[in-house]
């Protein structure tokens, strides 16, 4: 191996090892914004169920010729304290937030019929003087209706929002896109019911001072 192939190399390996702490933290503030709000928050990622497996390079994991389904079963299965709501949630976190993450989880969608993605998103930029967690933190839900793939899509005329289930295949890649996904506490209820906690701000800071 050259020099060259070397040094690519571990950069590649040192790029993965920062990814993955990345996505371990964006779980982890996502888990813990919606267990303080009272929701039951179950690991059902493959590499959470078989821990194993987090050990492994994608040749190693490949081999092993698990299922297609179960490669790609979401971060978390999220319910309501009264376990008759329930939510398919997987994370994303990007410094560089754009469509293509919609194209990550096409699968997924298609296999489960619905999912939430929420994604966090620490290159988001304020349109106001202020941070509000919705800027960095938002989600959407996502779904098949026959072949075509979906998105619940949010717009907001003054004080009026409304929801529209849009093709994603018709999407355009620009910054309002980002905006027409939707805060948390409007896809989980019980985050905007506990007005006094400051879970999101706190979260937010996190991702300041961590994540960027």
């Amino acid at each position: 191996m050259t020099a060259a192939n070397r040094f690519l190399r571990g950069k590649s390996m040192s790029m993965d090892f920062v990814n993955r702490i990345k996505k371990e933290m964006a779980e982890g503030i996502v888990r813990a914004i919606l267990e303080d709000a009272g929701y039951r928050v179950i690991d059902s990622g493959i590499e959470k169920v078989l821990r194993e497996l987090s050990c492994l390079s994608h040749a190693e994991y490949s081999a092993l010729g698990y299922p297609d389904a179960l490669s790609r079963l979401p971060d978390f299965t999220v319910m309501n304290r009264e376990q008759n709501e329930k939510f398919l949630v997987e994370v994303k976190y990007r410094s560089d937030w754009g469509r293509a993450i919609f194209d990550e989880v096409r699968d997924q969608a298609k296999i489960f019929g619905e999912l939430t993605l929420v994604s966090i998103n620490a290159g988001a930029q304020s349109l106001h003087a202020f941070d509000s967690p919705s800027l960095f933190i938002r989600g959407c839900r996502l779904r098949f209706q026959g072949d075509q793939y979906q998105l619940h899509q949010r717009s907001k005329r003054g004080d009026a929002i409304s929801f529209d289930w849009v093709s994603v295949d018709t999407l355009e890649d620009e910054s309002s896109l980002w905006w027409s996904m939707t805060p948390l506490h409007e896809i989980f209820s019980k985050v905007g019911e506990r007005r006094d906690s400051q879970t999101l701000q706190k979260a937010v800071a996190c991702i300041n001072g961590i994540l960027r």
